[in-house]
């Protein structure tokens, strides 16, 4: 019966796994997905995940914040998390940028947007590092400061991208 038994908790395990990995965190909100999916050009793309980084290092700076009725409108509600939540959305939001740039360089080493869009992104990510510094005050969790020297260390290499 016990050999049973471990053998049927076996073949669970990797059900129980892929399900709690289906259940991860989105680091976009809907409407946020959609502005990405109507941004074709690497630039507008570019200025969506931006937007995205800026409205969550809002909420972390503060949790009270208000948007305007225009930007709720065409953005949504600002993201809700833990800080820790927002701090990984953050990050996989740089992460993201980044790979979209690759990609799009990648395939059109002459794209002329390119360029463009990984200077708004630079100038963004230089931008931020100030406010991610400026949360670490309020930050006593161990794992909210991990997340955010690692939002730092992502913002930081995103300054020093370039398109070879």
């Amino acid at each position: 019966m016990c050999r049973r038994l471990t053998f049927i908790a076996l073949c669970l395990l990797p059900a129980l796994a892929a399900a709690a990995g289906a259940q991860q965190r989105d680091h976009l909100t809907e409407e946020e997905t959609d502005l990405v999916r109507e941004a074709q050009e690497i630039d507008k793309r570019t200025e969506v995940f931006i937007r995205a980084a800026d409205r969550r290092l809002l909420v972390l700076a503060d949790p009270d914040a208000k948007q305007s009725k225009k930007d709720e409108e065409r953005w949504g509600p600002l993201p809700r998390g833990t800080r820790l939540e927002l701090l990984q959305d953050y990050k996989r939001l740089l992460e993201e940028t980044m790979e979209k740039l690759d990609d799009a360089y990648e395939r059109s080493q002459k794209n002329e947007l390119v360029p463009k869009a990984l200077n708004k992104f630079k100038e963004a990510a230089t931008r931020q590092i100030v406010q991610l510094r400026a949360l670490a005050p309020q930050l006593t969790d161990k794992r909210e400061q991990r997340a955010l020297l690692e939002a730092i260390e992502e913002a930081e290499t995103a300054t020093k991208g370039s398109t070879r």
